[in-house]
């Protein structure tokens, strides 16, 4: 940690400390410190008095004392994160050419000797669009994102803001509606993804001409899609009229945005145009008569209230001023707020993001007429918004082409013109996929339909659904299959494949470092063209605050531009030979754990949170596909979140130790390792996830299992297999411990781990008495509250 993150870090949460003390009394104040210490004793010498010491004080807390220590610890972890993020913008805004920076790319370039036509041809083609997600992971309230983005602003002076946060309710009294979700989505948009959309497209020409001055960007190649308020998928509260208000909300947000941004321009470009004739007597006209810009733009406010049909339009009188400015010798005001206010345009037109619709394979025979509306909304959404609204429709769990030729025919029966992504999402599918699109593409009426399309197929890529059945390991791989497989039939039958990667945060849902993994895997942003999601606390994490959200802008883009125009890692056979083996042994390990032991269920169930996830508010969609207790029917968030809670971590490494270990070839593991960018970055996200396990926390949850003979059965099989897993990723690393290379990294975790267990220890000791009276109000609100400082002590959610 630097010195002055540090010093942030103790200031900060030491006016925190005064705040507790001052509201809740020293008696909260003390049980904190109390808890705090102890848990950083037991971290350091975990001997049994000071253990029996913390569970007597754990023990001694009633409900509402409970709630106030964790109210505290909660607010330490979102401060905590609040101070990283300033250290992390600081960071950013004193080094101009950090890694995967655009000046950083273009520089790449030129070394690697990529010619100005090459780089012209990929800005042509190149397609980005992060899509953000409702999914049910984003913990906090907005209500606290306010007080926190205020408290950013006002660091020095915090103690009314602090005084605020502690008054402030953390847990939500309702679930969150589709609605709600929209307002969160609008709320980044106008106060950062907007800002950083401009400052990109800024930094990005600048940057070319400096390298590549004869290489132009034309266009908006950077757009953003939503789910929110489209994603039927098992969301029974997503219907039309939520979709079609969905879009009234973006439009009106959008024109408000670009009103008050012309409002602003009014009064900036003021520069006067010779005018010929005598001076206007009008007592309304508000402006000189060389003031033509400003009247203009006074035009174009009226405008926005409905002269407009689409954006292109705005767009077009925006450029027209611009123009103007350039030729009168304005070059600054040209470039300025106006050439900004362009971009954002140009990026979100009216729509503001466009809207993807989305639903299971199961409705196509169970309820078509239901999909079949769904269909009719979205023509709906095109007839009043433009097809650029709302073109998708994503088919989960698509098992064959029958599949997509049902939807194919739901689309032609309600006239919209609409783009069919199927989403392969278990491991069976991904290896059945490229049998399912030769099909799609070699039948004649798809195969115009796709013409009609621009000849451009996307096809949605599920990290979260594949990790849940078949593990880390094994869903890695044959994503990465599948990608090249799918890439190659496209390439041979003259289609355009574009990747549509369904990714979570946490690396067991396909999170990690994206820019890396888009380096690593030549196929996946195939043709310059991708399309990536945005979910959960993910969203926040990136897009809260404006320079981190042109960092990631960046990140993005420079992966798939280096992806495209430098040569491409090459794997040897024997390589992927190897993975292919380490993948099968991997997936039977984990299927035999979590699909074909009996006892595994009930050790779910109970030795983590996931009953108490379920009942909370965090998002509007359910947990569940369908209300049996079946472990397939839970979807992939809850699931992670679970494990991630407990500190098992188990979805994000299970069965690696067990592949690796029967593979028995070290050398040709290290060789791979030290040589294929793919295996490294594979094995060091689970190294990551290795680290952040906690095997002491989760032997705490484990003996909430009531049953002593599965408790003692899983939780061995999960340790051995941990323990397993740690000796052969550091053997195949060749390193002595644990994220030996990521020292920052590994403090961080070590700094924090002594504030998130007193969370868990509150968690494991209220959770069986909730569990006996699930309608007791006060033990849900202090448990969610728990789930809550976990998640952000955690950085992750699902």
């Amino acid at each position: 940690m630097d010195e002055r993150l540090r010093r942030e870090v103790r200031f900060i949460t030491t006016r925190l400390g005064g705040i507790v003390r001052e509201q809740a009394g020293e008696l909260a104040f003390t049980h904190t410190e109390q808890l705090r210490q102890l848990a950083k004793t037991i971290r350091n010498h975990p001997d049994r008095q000071t253990i029996r010491a913390k569970r007597r004080l754990v023990a001694r807390l009633g409900i509402e004392e409970a709630y106030r220590v964790a109210h505290a610890f909660s607010l330490f972890f979102q401060l905590v994160n609040l101070c990283e993020e300033r250290a992390r913008v600081r960071h950013l805004q004193s080094h101009p050419e950090p890694a995967q920076s655009l000046r950083r790319l273009f520089r790449e370039l030129k070394e690697a000797g990529v010619p100005a036509d090459a780089l012209q041809q990929c800005l042509n083609a190149l397609e980005i669009e992060p899509v953000l997600t409702a999914h049910p992971t984003e913990a906090k309230r907005r209500t606290t994102m306010n007080h926190l983005l205020r408290l950013a602003g006002h660091f020095d002076q915090p103690d009314e803001i602090l005084e605020a946060l502690w008054q402030t309710e953390e847990i939500r009294e309702r679930r969150v509606g589709p609605l709600d979700e929209v307002e969160t989505g609008l709320f980044l948009f106008e106060r950062t993804i907007l800002p950083a959309v401009a400052n990109f497209y800024t930094t990005f020409d600048a940057e070319l001409r400096a390298a590549y001055p004869s290489v132009t960007r034309d266009r908006a190649f950077l757009t953003f899609a939503s789910w929110i308020g489209g994603d039927r998928d098992g969301h029974p509260l997503v219907t039309p009229a939520i979709s079609l208000a969905t879009l009234e909300r973006q439009r009106a947000r959008a024109l408000d945005f670009y009103d008050r941004a012309c409002d602003v321009l009014i009064g900036e470009l003021t520069h006067a145009q010779p005018v010929r004739g005598r001076p206007s007597t009008a007592a309304t006209d508000p402006f000189q008569r060389g003031e033509t810009y400003r009247r203009k733009l006074l035009d174009i406010r009226a405008k926005l209230k409905g002269g407009y049909r689409h954006g292109g339009e705005f767009v077009r009188d925006l450029t027209a001023i611009q123009t103007g400015l350039h030729r009168q010798g304005a070059h600054r005001a040209a470039t300025g707020r106006l050439a900004d206010l362009i971009e954002q345009a140009r990026t979100a037109g009216f729509h503001l993001a466009q809207i993807d619709f989305r639903d299971h394979s199961g409705k196509l025979s169970g309820a078509p007429a239901d999909m079949l509306e769904e269909f009719t909304t979205l023509r709906t959404i095109q007839r009043e918004h433009g097809e650029v609204a709302a073109h998708h429709f994503i088919l989960s769990m698509t098992r064959g082409v029958d599949d997509l030729k049902a939807l194919f025919a739901l689309a032609r029966r309600s006239g919209a013109r609409v783009d069919l992504v199927p989403l392969f999402e278990t491991i069976d599918d991904l290896e059945r996929a490229p049998g399912i699109m030769d099909a799609a593409w070699n039948d004649p009426a798809y195969r115009a339909h796709l013409r009609r399309r621009g000849n451009v197929q996307e096809i949605m890529l599920g990290y979260s659904d594949s990790n849940k059945d078949g593990g880390y390991l094994a869903a890695n791989w044959f994503l990465h299959v599948a990608q090249d497989r799918l890439a190659e039939l496209a390439d041979k039958l003259g289609v355009k494949v574009r990747f549509f990667h369904g990714k979570g945060g946490s690396i067991d849902r396909g999170g990690g470092m994206s820019h890396r993994s888009l380096r690593a895997q030549p196929h996946a942003a195939h043709g310059g063209r991708l399309r990536i999601t945005e979910q959960g606390e993910v969203v926040s994490l990136k897009y809260s605050n404006p320079v981190i959200a042109q960092r990631n802008l960046e990140q993005l883009t420079t992966a798939v531009i280096a992806a495209h125009c430098l040569p491409a890692p090459v794997a040897d056979p024997a390589w992927q030979a190897t993975m292919e083996r380490l993948a099968r042994d991997s997936f039977t390990f984990y299927q035999d754990l979590v699909y074909r032991t009996p006892e595994f269920l009930e050790y779910f169930r109970q030795a983590t949170p996931i009953d108490l996830i379920e009942h909370l508010s965090i998002g509007s969609r359910p947990s569940r596909r369908s209300a049996d207790g079946d472990v397939r029917q839970l979807r992939a968030i809850p699931w992670v979140f679970a494990w991630t809670q407990s500190r098992h971590l188990l979805s994000a490494w299970y069965g690696i130790g067990h592949a690796l270990d029967a593979h028995g070839d070290l050398e040709h593991l290290r060789d791979m390792y030290r040589r294929w960018p793919y295996f490294t970055a594979l094995l060091d996200n689970a190294e990551l996830s290795l680290a952040k396990t906690d095997l002491y926390i989760a032997g705490r949850y484990a003996t909430l299992v009531r049953n002593g003979v599965a408790r003692k059965k899983i939780f061995t099989l999960i340790a051995d297999e941990h323990a397993r897993a740690v000796r052969m990723v550091l053997r195949v690393t060749q390193r002595s411990r644990l994220l030996a290379t990521q020292p920052v990294l590994a403090e961080s975790i070590r700094l924090r781990n002594p504030y998130i267990d007193p969370l868990n220890y509150l968690q494991i000791r209220f959770l069986p008495r909730w569990r006996r009276a699930t309608g007791n109000q006060s033990l849900r609100r202090l448990l969610a509250l728990t789930v809550n400082g976990i998640a952000f002590g955690m950085k992750s959610t699902g």
